[in-house]
């Protein structure tokens, strides 16, 4: 049967685990490649327009390459999913200014959990295990984030900025989850990393001095940040959105949670043992109640499903 080349060619279980587990590795090692560029010197503004631009670009060829039809309405919503876009990778990129590179990919990993949660709001029933993921990552974050001496001790501006950037993660879950029911998922991907870039530029472009794009030529003759750049371009953002429209298709919510845990451990080991920033033992606690509380919310009913109701594929 004719396959429209708008759509992926379908894949092995097998390789779409291995597939979602590199995107998710990939994601872990972004937080140190994005420490590396603001480290040296380039603006979190300059960045995402590098970032973004350069992504758009190759995804506009992907999208050409392919023939994806190009239709109104899949543009409007990856016009919508872009703007969401922006801000959940501005806040989390400025975040990292104030932060740990652990504590952010941990934090940023919340979105997990918050997906199910902010369901809740828009009147989609809960399931008792999203309840209690939310009372352990709760804790978690507290470990993980507070220090003796109040109930904001320890928070900073990179905390807050992260945890708007995993609640936004799931906003943009819950949209594109209702938007590929009626709009191409490789127009959705493409329109919505070029509406990111071009939003990117145009702040860049309205920010003064060493915000903007002062000395973004300056940066990027250094080989860390060019390089660093180009990887968030290629991997964090291209090989991502390509992997998670390849390999979702074959994979059950369970599979893919627990896969998707892996992006802030990779995060928190770089952290430690790359980056050689400190973390104490409470915060490695903190840090490991919310990947438990992402695998008990998510992935923890299709376990006990896939015990009770046997797998008949052959």
């Amino acid at each position: 049967m004719h396959r429209p080349q708008s759509q992926p060619a379908p894949i092995s279980h097998g390789t779409a685990i291995l597939i979602i587990a590199l995107v998710a590795a990939v994601w872990g090692f972004g937080f140190p490649m994005t420490r590396f560029a603001l480290d040296g010197g380039i603006s979190v503004a300059a960045l995402m327009s590098a970032r973004f631009v350069l992504a758009g670009v190759l995804m506009f060829i992907i999208i050409r390459a392919r023939r994806v039809p190009i239709v109104r309405r899949g543009v409007i919503d990856g016009i919508w999913l872009g703007l969401v876009l922006a801000v959940i990778f501005w806040s989390q990129t400025d975040g990292m200014r104030f932060t740990t590179t652990a504590k952010s990919g941990f934090i940023t990993g919340l979105y997990v959990l918050f997906t199910p949660l902010i369901a809740v709001v828009i009147g989609q029933r809960i399931r008792l295990t999203s309840a209690m993921g939310a009372i352990i990552a709760t804790f978690g974050l507290y470990l993980l984030v507070h220090l003796p001496g109040g109930w904001w001790t320890g928070w900073n501006r990179g905390d807050i900025e992260t945890l708007l950037c995993a609640i936004l993660c799931a906003v943009h879950i819950i949209m594109m989850g209702a938007f590929t029911r009626r709009s191409n998922a490789w127009l959705l991907a493409g329109s919505q990393v070029i509406v990111c870039g071009v939003v990117s530029l145009a702040l860049t472009a309205c920010l003064p001095g060493s915000q903007g794009f002062h000395n973004l030529a300056q940066t990027l003759t250094s080989g860390t940040v060019l390089g660093s750049a180009i990887y968030l371009a290629l991997f964090s953002t291209v090989f991502a959105f390509w992997g998670q429209a390849l390999a979702q298709t074959q994979l059950g919510p369970a599979e893919a949670a627990v896969l998707f845990c892996i992006e802030p451990v990779t995060a928190a080991i770089l952290s430690v043992f790359w980056l050689k920033e400190p973390m104490s033992a409470r915060q490695v606690l903190g840090g490991g109640l919310i990947v438990v509380a992402m695998i008990v919310a998510e992935a923890l009913p299709y376990m006990f499903r896939a015990i009770t109701v046997p797998d008949t594929r052959p």
